[in-house]
């Protein structure tokens, strides 16, 4: 199956996560800046190159969230654009109400 950018929405978010790259012991701390079911966008000091394997801890508020996920894009050095792999029904089932309830606050802000 092919990725494409429009598969899952995303939405503007700033959250805390951790990114390790598959060979690494030591996780990278960064944000991400927009967020969706299958995947996200990482502001990151140093990118990780396109296909590689990376696990990936995210924070939606009090929750711990893990996924294993592939680089899908790098951009300039700075942000990554990763797509989830794998994620457990009970995380993707917080990610989907984190997702939804940051949809529906734009919709309220009058954000499309």
């Amino acid at each position: 199956m092919t990725w494409r950018l429009s598969q899952h929405p995303r939405v503007g978010a700033s959250v805390p996560r951790g990114l390790r790259h598959a060979a690494a012991t030591v996780p990278v701390q960064a944000n991400a800046a927009e967020i969706g079911l299958g995947g996200c966008y990482v502001e990151i000091k140093f990118t990780n190159d396109a296909s590689a394997e990376v696990e990936i801890v995210l924070w939606m508020g009090q929750k711990k969230i893990h996924a294993r996920g592939v680089v899908v894009s790098s951009h300039s050095r700075v942000v990554n654009g990763l797509k989830f792999t794998h994620i457990s029904s009970e995380d993707q089932a917080v990610l989907k109400r984190y997702v939804d309830s940051l949809q529906h606050a734009g919709r309220l802000m009058g954000i499309s």
